[in-house]
């Protein structure tokens, strides 16, 4: 039988894959740009924002519109903040990504185009 992962699970290791993400680059979570979240639970994505001290409108989000899109959901986002002009060239985004089996992963990169 298939187990269910409790959702308060990604509000408590998104904080440290961000923040060990960041600590390898001598960088705090404030100083990110835009962060973009496995599109599964609104609320877990502003407890984490809350617990890494950033403000929920550094976080862009698609899930009202389209729901859980699975592994799509990140790039869907990022390609949304990007119709919206909401990446700048140089930004520091932040990808932090759960799925099934309790797979976790995050990803920084340097904006390098023009929206």
């Amino acid at each position: 039988f298939a187990k269910k992962i409790p959702l308060e699970t990604n509000a408590t290791y998104w904080p440290r894959l961000v923040n060990e993400l960041l600590a390898r680059m001598n960088k705090k979570a404030q100083e990110a740009d835009r962060y973009f979240f496995t599109q599964i639970n609104i609320n877990s994505i502003n407890e984490t924002l809350d617990k890494i001290g950033v403000p929920h409108e550094k976080s862009h989000n698609i899930m009202d519109r389209f729901g859980y899109t699975g592994s799509a959901c990140i790039p869907m986002a990022m390609a949304d903040a990007a119709r919206q002009h909401k990446l700048k060239k140089g930004d520091l985004v932040m990808m932090v990504g759960s799925g099934g089996g309790m797979a976790m992963a995050s990803l920084a990169l340097r904006w390098s185009y023009d929206t």
